[in-house]
């Protein structure tokens, strides 16, 4: 596992509200009620405002990992589809999304890379085929302390060597000690971490990200 610092230094002064809005404790309702409303201008204000780097990175990533153009990939927080884009411009074509927002989806939906999307909930009990070579999950986790654990959800729809490429708000690894909790999460689930590197996030707003690399522990029946 490569591990770089826990404790990355922020910088900015002013967190806009548009990004406040989302950190700390929230329940389902009140994400979905905000990415309804940001749906229009989520791309917008998060590339051209924020400077949004995260689905670069994961990307990047995860060609990596599974160089393979038919790989089976599913983008979990898929939002308005700016990943699948991404995977959609390497050559990728057998990519599924996840979201929570309908109205993010819709956005998704209107790019024309995804074979199919669908409305899920991290925080519920998530039924995914098992299916995906990977699953890549970038600009969900932050602030919630149960995403750590929650993460674990999302090996039921990988292969057997199948791998989740994930990325967490910078800020939110360090103000809610992410690092410890993925520890805890680790010893109940016994999932390998392959690694945790140092990503660009939102650039303009002086945050940076993490990039997790993780493969669950293969069961003798798999």
């Amino acid at each position: 596992m490569t591990k770089s610092s826990s404790r990355p230094r922020l910088h900015s002064p002013t967190l806009d509200p548009r990004l406040a809005r989302n950190y700390g404790e929230k329940n389902s309702d009140e994400v979905r009620f905000t990415y309804r409303d940001w749906a229009d201008t989520y791309d917008s204000e998060l590339l051209d405002e924020f400077g949004y780097q995260a689905p670069n990175a994961a990307v990047e990533t995860l060609q990596k990992h599974l160089p393979s153009l038919d790989s089976v990939i599913l983008d979990m927080g898929c939002g308005t589809g700016l990943v699948g884009e991404l995977l959609h411009s390497l050559g990728y074509r057998h990519l599924d999304g996840l979201d929570l927002s309908p109205e993010m989806l819709e956005k998704a939906k209107a790019r024309g890379v995804y074979r199919t999307l669908g409305e899920a909930d991290l925080t519920e009990t998530l039924e995914i085929e098992q299916i995906y070579d990977a699953v890549i999950c970038v600009g969900v986790f932050s602030h919630q302390r149960s995403q750590a654990f929650d993460l674990v959800k999302l090996f039921a729809g990988l292969k057997p060597n199948g791998v989740l490429v994930a990325t967490v708000n910078g800020k939110g690894w360090r103000d809610i000690g992410w690092e410890t909790l993925l520890e805890q999460s680790k010893r109940e689930h016994g999932f390998q971490i392959e690694e945790i590197s140092d990503i660009p996030y939102l650039t303009r707003q002086d945050i940076p990200g993490k990039l997790l690399v993780i493969r669950p522990k293969l069961s003798k029946s798999r």
